[in-house]
């Protein structure tokens, strides 16, 4: 890709002062290239984040593949966004000829309010100091960074037969490198330099990689090593991001962009003539490289020197060369992903523990007084048998605490303890849409327990307490309390639930997770008898802390082995999960080729059928193309008549997708394909039995499937981390972890897990609600209004607070006390 041939600033011209912007042109003006940026300066005067789509033809673009579409998310005030053109890469993939450029258009997501535009401008890229080596290594037509060569396979100066990588994350340069690659060598003038190296490759989607041991030599002289136990790596480099809290300077680039890539910096003192850089290792992965910068750095005086912490364990005193490149990628880097607007958490003069009675969210919390929050935590909290609550409270610190006293004494009464689950928050960078470039700072991640909480001024904890109460529990009054001491300072609050003398009926629709096992088990474990052995107990582990949640509904993480997949059902029907599960990985495991994917499939069905178990629900597509509907058609078909009683499913997003309706048992669909009540009708008319999946808030999982009429709810993904689980920005999407990246060797899990558990509550409640509505005015009449309430849109339930679901659970509770006290009036008067 051509280098800059640009003097300087090259403005573009504006037609108003507003979006949309287009321009469109036979011949470019503009000498631009792969060292050139695009920038836009301008402003949201709106208090919501916007979405803006930049779009770059060339003279080969005819439709959305073959052209550039770049989204950005856009806080409120002042925006610049900057676009390094070596990175115009189409989704076909192939570099956009910048040389052919014909149009660039700039405009809104849809529906989404104008933005101002002050200008926008072609901006020469980074210039590098003379008798500087940069090199970008990667495939010839990879992006290439800034200021930087590069260096692909059949250039003489590598050494070996290396393999090029290209991630969808990052950098130019760190996104692209070469694997299995024995070294460089270069021709270098004497002189003192500062050598640094990327040697980390991001990864993509699960897969991370991981080599445990490699070096580094410079004419065979060891300059680096890298060498872990695989325990060691599991903490220090795949959960490394536990420890880094968002909270209260959440500085995107030091989270998480300075970390990329694994720069090393060495220096080095030169005689002159070859430099021969080689990587040890014993596998493709331990000898991976993205860049080299052979940096000239003079003895330091003190003064010319520049001095950097991010993304270093240690200081280190940058090369003027070096200085500029990382401040390159962290400009790139800022002014890509948008970080929330959000307001600081406000600082109490003391200790604070705040009850959170309407699921608010931990930064909309103000501490409130001693008195008030009393008052409200000895306000019971109702409660049937054989039910799971959540009691939560937002902590607020005056003064930092690295090791508070938290004593949480279960509420109990007359010798009858309930069992209580406690969990604290975690601050971390998230990105709220999946694909989109917004982070905010999310205390979604639970870590179960007490142990590790730490307080700091300015970051609120959330503190979760799940309560379950016993089948066999007498009712009445329960009385627990909170104790917190930090800092000489004592907050104490009442627990208080009263126990309804009345036992909800079970779960009757399965609303649940899909769960896959933690990847790094494949990599930790080479040994596959070990490692079945491993996985068997993840996935144990998994079903069974869901299970204690009340959690009904399944997509577990099958193994392809008919010996595994008897294993986890049968795990899965003794611990009461509600058939049929969804088997949703296994077809798309066992190959491309459709006969041999039903080869596979018959024997399981056949076996599994065999062993008495209750059948699958196996999942045929998901989200399907178009074009591939009649080969999914073909295979449905197939299937049925192999096996008449197979359930079929699929996951519906498109209106278009509506003929597979007639070749499934079960259509998973979302707000895509149509989530209204009407939309669950249809599919019903069509002979398939509809589920809901994905719909993005947990708690509508109970009101709204019970509304809507929809069968099942599953919600993905109990376990997809994007490469780092920890780093929301180093894949096509967000990380998904409902349960956490770990399975039995950390308990952790999210927010919106314990939500989903509650969703259920909601639906036991509501089917109390019918059975007491048969002989019970009262019941009828509430039944009655909650049918009128309840929306049967989706797109109406969405935008519903989460204090509506739970005020309309609240009113059902009210009337349950209301009914079982004139009950047992009536009892002891007669």
């Amino acid at each position: 890709m051509a280098a800059s041939h640009l003097a300087g600033l090259v403005p573009l011209p504006l037609t108003g002062d507003k979006t949309p912007q287009r321009l469109t042109f036979d011949t470019v003006p503009w000498p631009v290239g792969g060292d050139d940026e695009l920038v836009i300066e301008g402003h949201n005067p709106y208090s919501q984040t916007q979405t803006l789509i930049l779009r770059a033809d060339d003279a080969a673009s005819v439709n959305y593949r073959s052209r550039v579409n770049l989204e950005r998310a856009i806080a409120p005030g002042p925006f610049t966004l900057r676009f390094a053109l070596s990175d115009w890469r189409t989704a076909q993939p192939r570099a956009l000829a910048l040389d052919k450029l014909t149009k660039l258009y700039l405009f809104m997501a849809d529906g989404a309010p104008q933005l101002t535009i002050h200008r926008w401008y072609w901006e020469p890229g980074l210039t590098l100091p003379t008798g500087t080596v940069a090199l970008d290594l990667g495939a010839a037509d990879a992006p290439r960074f800034t200021g930087f060569e590069t260096l692909a396979p059949g250039d003489p100066r590598l050494l070996g037969h290396p393999t090029p990588i290209l991630r969808p994350s990052g950098d130019a340069l760190i996104r692209d490198g070469l694997r299995n690659l024995d070294g460089v060598r270069l021709e270098v003038a004497k002189g003192r330099y500062q050598l640094t190296l990327w040697l980390d490759d991001p990864g993509e989607w699960e897969y991370l990689p991981h080599p445990f041991e490699r070096s580094v030599l410079v004419n065979d002289e060891p300059i680096w090593a890298g060498q872990w136990q695989p325990q060691e790596w599991l903490r220090q480099r795949y959960l490394a991001g536990q420890s880094r809290e968002a909270l209260p300077n959440p500085d995107p680039w030091l989270l998480l962009g300075a970390p990329q890539g694994g720069p090393v910096h060495v220096t080095l003192n030169h005689p002159g003539g070859p430099l021969t850089i080689t990587l040890v290792g014993h596998s493709p992965d331990a000898k991976y490289l993205a860049g080299v910068l052979l940096a000239p750095y003079p003895a330091p005086t003190g003064q010319a020197d520049t001095p950097v912490v991010a993304g270093h364990q240690r200081h280190v005193m940058l090369a003027n060369a070096t200085a500029r490149v990382l401040a390159k990628q962290r400009q790139l880097f800022l002014e890509k992903w948008t970080l929330a607007p959000s307001r600081p958490a406000p600082i109490p003069e003391k200790l604070s523990l705040t009850p959170i009675p309407d699921a608010a969210l931990t930064l909309q919390i103000t501490p409130t007084s001693p008195a008030h929050a009393l008052q409200q935590a000895s306000q019971p909290v109702l409660a049937a048998r054989g039910s799971q609550l959540l009691l939560e409270f937002a902590i607020h610190a005056a003064t930092d605490d690295p090791a508070p006293l938290l004593v949480i004494k279960p509420p109990e009464t007359a010798g009858t303890r309930l069992a209580l689950t406690p969990y604290y928050s975690q601050w971390h960078l998230v990105r709220p849409q999946a694909s989109g470039t917004l982070l905010a700072p999310s205390d979604q991640e639970l870590v179960e327990g007490v142990a590790g909480l730490t307080l700091r001024a300015g970051v609120p904890r959330r503190l979760v307490l799940h309560v379950t109460i016993p089948r066999s529990a007498p009712a009445g009054r329960y009385q627990g309390n909170i104790q917190l001491l930090s800092q000489q300072q004592l907050v104490q609050l009442p627990l208080t639930i009263e126990v309804l003398p009345l036992t909800l009926p079970a779960a009757s629709k399965p609303v649940g997770i899909y769960v896959e096992a933690p990847p790094y088990l494949s990599w930790l474990t080479p040994d596959p008898k070990p490692l079945q052995q491993q996985l068997a107990a993840a996935s144990r582990c998994d079903l069974e802390r869901l299970a204690r949640l009340g959690i009904s509904g399944l997509s577990p993480a099958l193994p392809q082995d008919e010996a595994g997949m008897r294993d986890i059902m049968g795990e899965a029907a003794g611990l009461g999960f509600i058939p049929p599960l969804l088997a949703y990985t296994p077809l798309k495991r066992w190959g491309g080729d459709p006969a041999s994917q039903l080869d596979q499939w018959q024997r399981r069905q056949q076996a599994l059928t065999a062993s008495g178990l209750p059948p699958l629900a196996w999942s045929l597509f998901d989200e399907p193309d178009l074009a591939t509907l009649p080969a999914i058609t073909a295979m449905a078909r197939e299937m049925k008549r192999r096996d008449p009683a197979v359930i079929r499913a699929g996951h519906f997003n498109h209106p278009g997708q509506v003929a597979l309706l007639a070749e499934v048992e079960i259509a998973l669909i979302n707000a895509g394909f149509g989530a209204d009540k009407v939309d669950v009708a249809r599919v019903k008319a069509a002979g398939a039995t509809p589920w809901f999946y994905n719909l993005g808030t947990p708690r509508a999982a109970g009101f709204y499937l019970w509304q809507s009429g929809a069968e099942g709810y599953l919600q993905w993904h109990g376990r997809m981390p994007t490469a780092l689980p920890y780093d929301p920005t180093d894949g096509r999407e967000s990380d998904f972890m409902l349960l956490g990246p770990q399975a039995c060797e950390a308990h952790r899990l999210s927010h919106d897990l314990l939500l989903l558990q509650q969703a259920i509550e909601d639906l036991r409640w509501l089917a109390w609600l019918e059975q007491e509505a048969r002989y019970q005015v009262d019941a009828a009449l509430l039944l009655q209004r909650l049918r009128d309430q309840v929306p049967s849109r989706w797109q109406l339930a969405e935008q519903l607070p989460a204090r509506t679901w739970i005020q309309w659970r609240q009113e059902i509770e009210q009337l349950a006390k209301r009914l079982k006290t004139l009950q047992t009036g009536a009892n002891s008067s007669s």
